[in-house]
């Protein structure tokens, strides 16, 4: 039988190991690992490269949509099961943006967890019916689902994640092994994707997305790499 590879996240660790628990005693899981922050667990799924990432909702740095987006330049077709204390727009915009997801509160039973978790397994959604009522009720106007940052290459997030810590041109052109002319190329593209006037509110627009609380090894070249 081929297990399915779970990576579980969350903050409270006695809660993730009782799952992690549960979840080793059925026969098609393997629990690849488990891991305590939201930056963790994109690191760990970049490198393992699970089958399922089953996420607690209250993670203690970055959220839970700032994850999925992160895993997915990565791993288009990422499948998740997030355990949810309450529904939040932020659940309808991970729900408008994703495929392969499930969702269920974090007080159900180990049956629906692992009925949920099988589902998602086989790329299906799973959302309990009472949790499908909730996020009905919740207003949106659409800019939830938005991905302000969407428009713009990994390689000018890069640039857009070291100017947003107060960088200098020239500094992030030694810190990304990149031309200064390169490096103020992608400033002027940052600038004009996002319809911005400069790089002060590119900054601003990084930090209100949470970019800058990323760990920096996910904006720093491969260990002997050279730009252009």
């Amino acid at each position: 039988m081929k297990k399915n590879r779970v990576l579980l996240a969350g903050e409270n660790r006695l809660f993730i190991d009782s799952i992690k628990t549960i979840l080793e005693r059925e026969a098609d899981f393997a629990i690849l690992g488990c891991v305590s922050c939201g930056v963790d667990a994109i690191r760990s799924a970049r490198e393992t490269f699970p089958d399922v990432i089953v996420a607690d909702q209250l993670l203690p740095d970055i959220n839970l949509l700032q994850v999925v987006r992160e895993v997915r330049i990565t791993q288009k077709n990422a499948k998740f099961l997030f355990l949810i204390k309450e529904e939040t727009s932020e659940l309808l915009a991970i729900l408008g943006e994703t495929k392969n997801v499930g969702i269920v509160q974090n007080t159900s039973d180990v049956y629906e967890l692992i009925l949920a978790l099988r589902s998602v397994s086989k790329g299906e959604s799973y959302i309990n019916p009472g949790t499908i009522t909730s996020l009905r009720a919740i207003p949106s106007d659409g800019r939830a689902f938005e991905d302000p940052l969407s428009e713009i290459t990994q390689r000018e997030k890069d640039v857009l994640y070291w100017l947003a810590k107060g960088m200098t041109n020239k500094e992030i052109s030694k810190t990304l092994v990149l031309s200064e002319k390169t490096v103020k190329n992608h400033v002027s593209h940052i600038l004009r994707k996002l319809d911005l006037t400069d790089r002060t509110k590119a900054a601003a627009l990084a930090w209100q997305e949470g970019l800058p609380m990323m760990s920096e090894e996910f904006f720093l070249p491969p260990n002997g790499a050279s730009g252009l």
